[in-house]
C-alpha cells in the first residue's frame, strides 16, 4: 500500500509590531507559508496587540497568544515543539531614522529574552526566520543571534532584499536571515 505521508513541520510564530501594518506581516508569513507548498502546522502566533489578534483571529480562525513574551520560560516554548519559528522583532531599535539604541532599547528586550530562552530549551526549533530592518544586521542584537545560534550548531544565511528584486514596484529592502540547525553526521567520512 501507499506509505502514509510524513508529517509536515510544526511552526511558531512570534515577535510582532504594533498595528495594521504589523498585522499586515504576521498574515503575510503566514500566507507565505501557505503559498510555499511546505506543509506545516503553525501551532501558535504571539501578539501583544489587540488590533494585530483581532486581525489574525479574522483571518486565520486562531486568536494569537497575548501577553507579554517576556514571561514565557523555556518550557513554555518547549511544549509547542515547533520545527520553525518565524521571528520578526520590533524593528524601531534599528531604524535609521530612530535613535538606534539597539539593544538597550526596551522593544529589544523580548528578543533578547527568547535568544536566552534557546540555549536552555529541550525542543528547540530546527529552523528559523528572521526579518526585520536594514540596520538590524550591523546591531549588537544581531551580533547576540549569531552568537547563540552558532553555540546551538546553526549555519546561517543573511539577505537583504527588496520587492524591486522580485518584480514588484515598491522599494523596501529589508533583512531577513534563515538559520538552519547542523545535522549530526553518521561518521560515515565519505
Amino acid at each position: 500500500g501507499d506509505a502514509a505521508p510524513m508529517e509536515g513541520p510544526r511552526v511558531l510564530q512570534r515577535y510582532r509590531r504594533h498595528g495594521v501594518l504589523f498585522c499586515r506581516l504576521l498574515c503575510s508569513q503566514r500566507y507565505s507559508l501557505a503559498s510555499s507548498g511546505v506543509r506545516a502546522e503553525v501551532v501558535e502566533a504571539f501578539d501583544i496587540n489587540d488590533v494585530a489578534n483581532d486581525v489574525y483571529e479574522h483571518n486565520f480562525g486562531h486568536r494569537p497568544c497575548q501577553g507579554n513574551i517576556q514571561t514565557l520560560t523555556a518550557g513554555d516554548l518547549d511544549k509547542y515543539k515547533a520545527h520553525a519559528w518565524l521571528l520578526s522583532p520590533p524593528c524601531q531599535p534599528y531604524t535609521r531614522q530612530g535613535l538606534q539604541k539597539h539593544s538597550a532599547d526596551a522593544r529589544a528586550f523580548s528578543f533578547i529574552k527568547i535568544l536566552n530562552l534557546m540555549q536552555n530549551m529541550s525542543f528547540p526549533p530546527q529552523m528559523l526566520f528572521v526579518e526585520n530592518v536594514v540596520g538590524f544586521e550591523v546591531s549588537d542584537t544581531h551580533d547576540q543571534l549569531l552568537a547563540v545560534l552558532s553555540t546551538l550548531s546553526f549555519n546561517t544565511q543573511e539577505f537583504i532584499l527588496s520587492p524591486l528584486q522580485f518584480g514588484v514596484p515598491y522599494s523596501r529592502p529589508r533583512y531577513f536571515c534563515l538559520f538552519l540547525q547542523k545535522r549530526e553526521t553518521s561518521g560515515d567520512s565519505s
